[in-house]
C-alpha cells in the first residue's frame, strides 16, 4: 500500500501515468478511495455548481450486475447488424467494455442535472432546441472530465492504476438502476482502480510530440 504523497512531484505523476486494465487481487483500502474522490470533488467546475457524484463499487454482485447489462445491451445491438465481420467486431468492443467487472473498485462518476443559465434565458426568449444547441458549450460534461482526470492522477501518485472508460455506458440506463440514481442522474464513465498486475505494467503508449500539438500566436 502506498499513501505517503510527500515529496511527490507533480510533474512526475503527470509524466508516468499509464491507463492500466489488469490488477491484483488486492483491495485498496478505502482510506486511498476516498482520497481519490476527494481529488474528484475539488475539480474546476462550471460555475461551481459541483454537479457530481463519485459511487465507489466494492460490491462484485453489483459489478456483476452491470456487467451483465453491458453484455445484454452489446448482445441486442449485433441483432441490428447485418453480417458477421461488423459482429465480430462488436464482440472485440465489447470484450473491452467487460473488464471493469474484474477491478477491485470501480467508480461510477455521477453528472447531476444542471440547468444553464445562459440557456434557460434564450429557451424562455422563443429559441428552439435546435437553436439553443449551438450555445450549449457542454461545460458540464467538461467539469466531469477535469473530476476523472484529478482521480486518475490522484490514483497513480497513490501507486494504483486505473482506466478511464466510456464504452460500457451502453448500458447507462440499466446503471441508473442497479445504482439506484435518479432519471435526471447520468453516468459519464466508469473509472476501474485497483493495484497494477505486473503483466499490465508495460511502458506507456507514445504520445505526440509538443511541437505537434503546440502552437503559439505572439
Amino acid at each position: 500500500m502506498v499513501f505517503e504523497t510527500d515529496g511527490c512531484d507533480f510533474f512526475d505523476v503527470i509524466n508516468t501515468r499509464k491507463t492500466i486494465r489488469k490488477y491484483t487481487n488486492e483491495i485498496p483500502p478505502l482510506e486511498a478511495i476516498k482520497k481519490i474522490a476527494d481529488a474528484g470533488r475539488l475539480a474546476p467546475c462550471a460555475t461551481n455548481t459541483q454537479n457530481w457524484e463519485f459511487i465507489a463499487v466494492y460490491d462484485n454482485t453489483t459489478k456483476e450486475k452491470m456487467a451483465q447489462a453491458v453484455n445484454d445491451k452489446y448482445d441486442e445491438l449485433k441483432e441490428k447488424l447485418n453480417n458477421e465481420e461488423d459482429k465480430n467486431k462488436v464482440n472485440g468492443y465489447k470484450y473491452y467494455s467487460m473488464f471493469f467487472s474484474k477491478a477491485p473498485v470501480v467508480f461510477a462518476v455521477v453528472e447531476k442535472k444542471r440547468v444553464s443559465t445562459l440557456l434557460s434565458i434564450l429557451e424562455k426568449n422563443g429559441m428552439t432546441k435546435e437553436q439553443l444547441s449551438k450555445y450549449d458549450n457542454r461545460s458540464s460534461i467538461l467539469s466531469m472530465g477535469a473530476a476523472i482526470e484529478n482521480m486518475s492522477l490522484c490514483a497513480h501518485a497513490l501507486g494504483l492504476g486505473t482506466c478511464w472508460m466510456c464504452a460500457p455506458l451502453i448500458a447507462a440506463d440499466e446503471f441508473r438502476k442497479i445504482l439506484g440514481l435518479s432519471d435526471d442522474d447520468k453516468v459519464v464513465t466508469l473509472l476501474t482502480v485497483g493495484y497494477p498486475d505486473g503483466a499490465d505494467s508495460n511502458a506507456q503508449k507514445s504520445k505526440k510530440s509538443l511541437d505537434e500539438v503546440f502552437r503559439l500566436i505572439v
